[in-house]
């Protein structure tokens, strides 16, 4: 029995509409994956060199695992987290519980830091938090897309460094279209995903090891981490068998063609001025918005700059909007749960403005389909 999906006009912060070459690399006829004269793990290779300019890495590894984006924090937290070494989750966003599932199945300790939602985590809480404990991990979600908001990823960086622990960064939602630190006083391993600023389907979990990682993964001891998962795995691979089966197990071999297009386009065009193109979309959708009775949640100067949360006008629920947008005008927006009511009800929801979402012609129509929903319940 085959089954006719919907396939609204998506504006969620990911899965996105792909670009028309992404999907036609993603259908092309299968690759093999191993073998020098395929050609395959020489475009392997260069394709990890090409994602490490876009995760701002230069001294460590970028692994392309087939998977979601859980699939790289999972690898990340198993590669180096242990039950005796404590993770220090920074909570200002509904993501801290994302991290904290994680390291529970692993039986890892952890404690929060927290913050008001809407706004960046503030250093000084992290530090002081660092003070009365030392942990050896720090964990962050770079852009905190339930909040809509941008989490600094330096200023943790250099706290992590001055207490000498490892900083691990959540950056599913923003790797490929906001900017990464993984420099001097960066992350030292950054989690990401395909279906969001890479603009594929959802399938790759690509993750970005940094030096100071791979120097604490070396002196562990008893390590004892699932063959999948494990970080020193897939570099014995990439080193040993670089030039016939790069990857530890076979790859999704369309997915990573339509990747290399991808980060060609990210790096042609710069990875700042792409950030600052989503961010001028979503200063122009705030702008419409703001018009028709709609706030943002988030402080603006703390804004992520490709997802925006809105609070409808008051008595307004963000479901009712959001249904509104799908039954109406078959566009799909990404439900809110940063903020409920009494009885769990939304009232936010949230609008993407990266990949095709941050199109001139995409804005323009939220802003409309946004004055037809006012003049039909308000007016």
């Amino acid at each position: 029995m085959s089954i006719n999906l919907r396939n609204p006009i998506l504006m969620i912060p990911g899965p996105m509409d792909a670009p028309d070459e992404i999907l036609r690399r993603c259908g092309h006829q299968v690759f093999p994956h191993y073998d020098a004269p395929t050609g395959f793990p020489e475009f392997h290779n260069n394709l990890a060199e090409k994602l490490k300019v876009v995760f701002g890495l230069e001294n460590g590894r970028v692994f392309i695992p087939s998977g979601s984006g859980t699939l790289a924090v999972n690898m990340t937290l198993a590669s180096l987290c242990t039950p005796d070494r404590e993770v220090l989750i920074i909570d200002n966003g509904c993501l801290r519980d994302y991290a904290a599932t994680n390291l529970k199945c692993l039986g890892v300790p952890y404690a929060f830091v927290s913050d008001s939602f809407g706004k960046a985590m503030d250093a000084d809480k992290v530090r002081d938090a660092m003070k009365k404990k030392r942990h050896q991990f720090i964990y962050m979600t770079h852009n905190e897309s339930s909040t809509a908001v941008v989490n600094p990823i330096t200023p943790i960086g250099e706290i992590a460094r001055e207490f000498d622990a490892l900083l691990i960064v959540d950056s599913i939602s923003g790797v490929g279209g906001v900017v990464v630190d993984m420099g001097e006083n960066g992350a030292d391993v950054v989690a990401g995903a395909s279906q969001k600023c890479f603009e594929l389907p959802p399938g790759l979990a690509p993750v970005a090891v940094g030096s100071r990682a791979w120097d604490y993964m070396r002196k562990m001891k008893d390590r004892r981490v699932p063959y999948y998962l494990d970080f020193l795995t897939w570099e014995n691979a990439a080193i040993k068998q670089r030039d016939e089966h790069p990857q530890l197990v076979t790859g999704n071999t369309n997915y990573l063609y339509a990747l290399d297009w991808s980060a060609d386009r990210i790096i042609e065009e710069g990875i700042v001025n792409r950030q600052e193109r989503f961010r001028a979309a979503g200063k122009r959708l705030v702008e419409g918005m703001t018009k028709h009775g709609f706030r943002m949640s988030a402080d603006p100067k703390d804004a992520s700059p490709v997802v925006t949360d809105f609070y409808p006008p008051d008595g307004i629920l963000g479901n009712v909007v959001r249904s509104y947008y799908l039954e109406k005008h078959n566009t799909m927006v990404g439900y809110g749960f940063a903020y409920k009511d009494k009885d769990g009800n939304a009232l936010t929801f949230r609008i993407a403005h990266f990949g095709l979402a941050a199109e001139p012609d995409r804005v323009e129509h939220m802003i409309n389909i946004t004055r037809e929903f006012v003049r039909e319940h308000l007016t």
